[in-house]
């Protein structure tokens, strides 16, 4: 019976996985969540963050190893430039932009123009840059002259921009975020540390290489040679003691400013912010080996830049540091099987295929001793339903189960007549099985 039912229950093709999963992805929405709470009590953190509110997220599974006040509405300051980077980044894979394209510089993008105390990249009358350039400036400077520049020639106006942000974001299900413009400095942009960690996996996970071509870049130079128009090339350095001119030909060296880059062993990425009402932010990523971390600090202390650096640094090494020392990540899918075939009686079908409700990997304690458990039925009887738990998928440590996982059914199959019923029963009890 079971050879016949393994014949049967044919594996899934491409097209059929993809299908089933949709609908899978309906009956259970958690599968479709960013972040999910870690399935046990994680190991005691054993340090004070500086920072007001806090989240720590394994990238590979969106599981939440650690958090402070993570539902804490707060203004993101310039982390809300990720929401224009990942809108910008649309376009390009769409085909509705290009890197290497000039971006005309309106005045409401020229640094003179720009809000008091704003980081600037020094954009001025007259430049020729690239999207490439602005998006460099927007990371490592965390220009909010560029930002401008992107929303305004890009999306046509601010308020395409503005639209095209808020829908993102609820298409990503973060409800509590608002974005009001591109650069941050309105306290009128909000969202949450979770909710912002949310956005960073789903932005890694998409555009995976914006990290080394853009978050991990530690310097920048503007304006080059090529970015003035020929009458300002070779002129003398400017005086800025009255101001910032509309014209500016005077060359700028920019160090990141996320000041773990290069010190904090895998860092790469992802962006700073500050104003007064949220502090000091960082949102974080490090990757050493198959491991990659996500955090976000908010509400960071500090009177100064450098004391604001200092502590945003220092609770960022904390969190990514703890991650490390004391998680590894596991997939039980490495150790057992993550597919079950499973002989049918009084049913329609001689089988059905089990498969696992969602990915079988999360990390666990690194002195863990992580044994796979699987959980199916040696049979069915009856009616089987489609997407439907019939057994599980335990990973444990020792005998402590750190995450049960369900089995549900690839495929429905209605009861049989009442005949074949009562031949299977018998059937059954004569293995001794009923």
């Amino acid at each position: 019976m079971i050879d016949r039912a393994a014949k049967e229950a044919k594996p899934l093709s491409k097209e059929e996985k993809l299908e089933f999963y949709k609908r899978l992805d309906a009956l259970y929405p958690e599968r479709l969540e960013l972040l999910r709470p870690l399935p046990y009590e994680a190991p005691a953190a054993g340090f004070e963050l500086k920072a007001g509110a806090a989240i720590l997220v394994d990238y590979n599974t969106g599981f939440v190893l650690f958090q402070k006040n993570a539902g804490k509405v707060i203004p993101p300051a310039s982390m809300t430039k990720l929401f224009l980077m990942r809108s910008v980044l649309e376009k390009v894979r769409r085909g509705e932009a290009s890197l290497g394209q000039n971006i005309p510089l309106g005045p409401e993008s020229w640094a003179c123009n720009a809000p008091p105390q704003s980081s600037l990249m020094f954009l001025g009358k007259g430049q020729i840059v690239t999207l490439e350039e602005l998006l460099c400036g927007i990371n490592v400077a965390s220009g909010n002259d560029a930002a401008a520049a992107v929303a305004y020639s890009l999306f046509g106006s601010m308020e395409n921009f503005i639209a095209q942000a808020n829908d993102l974001a609820k298409g990503l299900g973060l409800k509590n975020t608002v974005i009001v413009e591109s650069t941050g400095y309105s306290e009128n942009n909000l969202t949450t540390p979770r909710e912002m960690a949310a956005f960073c996996r789903a932005y890694i996970r998409d555009f995976p290489d914006a990290l080394q071509k853009f978050h991990s870049i530690k310097n920048f130079v503007y304006p080059k040679e090529r970015n003035l128009p020929p009458e300002q090339r070779g002129r003398p350095s400017q005086d800025f003691s009255r101001g910032i001119p509309q014209e500016i030909w005077t060359q700028f060296e920019f160090e990141n400013t996320n000041k773990l880059l290069g010190v904090l062993p895998g860092c790469d990425g992802i962006k700073t912010g500050h104003i007064n009402e949220s502090g000091y932010n960082l949102a974080l990523t490090t990757k050493r080996g198959d491991e990659r971390w996500i955090s976000v600090t908010m509400l960071g202390p500090g009177n100064s830049l450098r004391e604001g650096d200092e502590g945003r640094c220092a609770d960022g090494t904390a969190l990514h540091e703890w991650a490390y020392k004391n998680f590894r990540s596991f997939d039980a899918a490495a150790f057992a099987p993550t597919e079950f075939v499973v002989p049918l009686y009084g049913s329609e079908k001689m089988a059905v295929r089990l498969v696992l409700k969602e990915a079988a990997a999360l990390p666990i304690p690194k002195a863990a001793n992580a044994v796979v458990k699987a959980a199916a039925p040696k049979y069915l009887f009856g009616s089987v339903q489609e997407g439907k738990p019939y057994g599980s998928l335990l990973i444990c440590d020792g005998e402590r189960v750190l995450t049960e996982i369900p089995l549900v059914a690839a495929e429905s199959s209605r009861a049989a007549n009442q005949f074949v019923q009562r031949s299977d029963e018998i059937i059954l009890r004569l293995k001794g099985a009923r």
